[in-house]
């Protein structure tokens, strides 16, 4: 009863979330891939994305429902429920009902647990998907089931087609597999050898499906992405969790990295220490542990609570997976969350109350006194959806057919999406740069390689704008930027040239206004 109520509450919480929100530009972008006129058309589009297919083909279905944002984020605040239930149902099965409720608390009412499912995007599916395949995975072995098993696999192939993390997850489940199976006491019935077979399976076919998302996307990324694709982002604002041997020393990074993974799973500098140290406590008592509390050696529970993160180390050092204070590392709150519930149930003398309340207070903690604004998350009062909604509202009544409102990327995805509304966005290319209208409005934005605007960048890219359409001088010029930048307008306001510039602010993301003529038709050489 106590953990449906935390369930519903956590689900409660979420929705609202997804209604009070306005979509940030990666969100805008996974919905300008999936609105397409064909499934096809979907597929392909896709193939720009950093992330598989599976969540861009359902949405592409799922946006026949209705294209407002809480209905367009409610499958990721589904399945991000889903995760809370799963991740309940496997801890009680390794640790007991008191760990299981510790975790659950963690799962469902952490803020950044509770925002990654309230967004379009990716990882409420990959962490329901990945929970549900080490569900499955430990009923299969304890009942000695085929079926089972083939439900494991099947969730952790939907998990590796959500989100490239899956793969790591996979990795770390499969050896941990394995490592039971040799470990297994001979008191323990033997595992059958068609669940073994249906297992090997499993993993051939997860194996093909890497080799197959490596080839047809990951390997092409470079023609959208310049440079290493695997490690473009690790270059953009990705680069201080991604290690470099030039300038970086592995176990100094690795420190920060895991002190780092648990601040962004709690969203507060201190909780996440907390929860860090909790966490390595709670492997070390299941490493001194004697007796059972599950199906499984104490252990083999602290090894398959670890070896996840020594597989992201291994990714680490090949340069091939970031490590730290990022959601691409959030796969490791399911095992983090456990190891710190195990902490937390020993110090409670396995009493659920008290559990339960120490738990509480330390997602108390991080909401009264979290940080949440990170690389690639925004505070709640910089993303409410009343600042979306002005700002469209100010550029209909002061922007006219007859100007052009220049943007970057980014920020372009957003306008497809609360400019032109359901309809997909009829994009032209020309000379570097996308043009579209929508409620009579004319829109060019930069090319996606370009990035956000910048007070260097903005100037030429302006005029380069303004030759490659033979604009007249006449033409009035607003700029938007919504993407994750800001102070834009405020830059330029400090340079002579630009001083007549009367920026528009709605809050701290999203600012318009209009530029003041540009005298110059040729463009200068870009900065260097």
């Amino acid at each position: 009863m106590i953990a449906a109520v935390i369930v519903v509450f956590g689900f409660c919480w979420r929705l609202w979330l997804a209604h009070a929100t306005f979509f940030n530009t990666d969100e805008a972008w996974h919905y300008s891939v999936a609105n397409q006129h064909s499934l096809l058309a979907a597929y392909k589009a896709s193939l720009t994305l950093a992330h598989p297919p599976l969540m861009i083909f359902i949405l592409y279905f799922w946006r026949h429902l209705g294209t407002s944002d809480v209905m367009l984020r409610l499958p990721g605040v589904l399945a991000g429920t889903g995760f809370c239930w799963i991740f309940y149902r496997w801890l009680t099965i390794l640790f007991g009902r008191t760990v299981a409720l510790c975790g659950l608390i963690f799962a469902a009412l952490l803020p950044p647990m509770i925002a990654s499912s309230a967004e379009l995007r990716q990882y409420s599916w990959m962490l329901f998907f990945a929970a549900a395949a080490a569900y499955f995975l430990e009923r299969a072995l304890a009942r000695n089931s085929t079926s089972l098993m083939l439900c494991s696999s099947v969730c952790l192939w939907l998990a590796m087609l959500s989100h490239y993390s899956a793969f790591l997850f996979a990795a770390s489940l499969g050896l941990y597999v394995v490592l039971r199976m040799i470990w297994q006491r001979p008191s323990t019935p033997v595992i059958a050898s068609s669940v073994i077979v249906s297992w090997g399976f499993g993993q051939a076919v997860g194996a093909g499906l890497g080799a197959f998302l490596f080839a047809t996307q990951v390997a092409k990324l470079g023609a959208v992405y310049p440079g290493d694709p695997l490690r473009r982002f690790g270059d953009f604002y990705l680069a201080d969790v991604y290690f470099h041997s030039a300038k970086d020393h592995l176990l100094p990074f690795l420190y920060r990295g895991t002190f780092g993974v648990f601040r962004f799973v709690c969203g507060q500098r201190t909780a996440g220490h907390l929860t860090t140290v909790l966490f390595l406590a709670g492997i070390v008592l299941l490493f001194r542990q004697k007796s059972h509390l599950g199906p499984i050696r104490p252990r083999v529970a602290a090894l398959l609570l670890t070896l996840p993160f020594l597989i992201n180390w291994v990714a680490v050092l090949a340069g091939l997976y970031p490590y730290g204070r990022t959601r691409q590392c959030i796969f490791l709150a399911i095992f983090g969350l456990a190891g710190a519930s195990v902490c937390l149930a020993r110090i409670a003398r396995n009493r659920a109350g008290l559990a339960i309340f120490l738990a509480a207070a330390i997602v108390a903690i991080c909401h009264i006194f979290g940080t949440p604004h990170s690389q690639d998350m925004l505070a709640f009062a910089e993303q409410r959806h009343d600042h979306m909604d002005q700002a469209i509202a100010f550029i209909e009544s002061h922007v006219s057919p007859t100007d052009v409102l220049f943007t970057d990327k980014p920020t372009s995805f957003q306008l497809t999406h609360y400019l032109c509304g359901s309809d997909p966005a009829s994009i032209e290319q020309k000379a570097g740069f996308d043009s579209f209208s929508c409620r009579g409005l004319r829109v060019i934005a930069t090319n996606l390689s370009d990035g956000s605007l910048t007070p260097q960048t903005l100037p030429w890219k302006l005029q380069e704008m303004q030759t490659a359409y033979t604009l007249s001088p006449a033409t009035g010029v607003w700029v938007l930027q919504a993407a994750w930048s800001t102070g834009l307008g405020e830059t330029l306001r400090a340079q002579p040239e630009f001083s007549a510039i009367e920026p528009h602010v709605f809050d701290r993301y999203i600012e318009v206004f209009q530029m003041p003529p540009q005298p110059s038709p040729t463009p200068p050489a870009p900065p260097s």
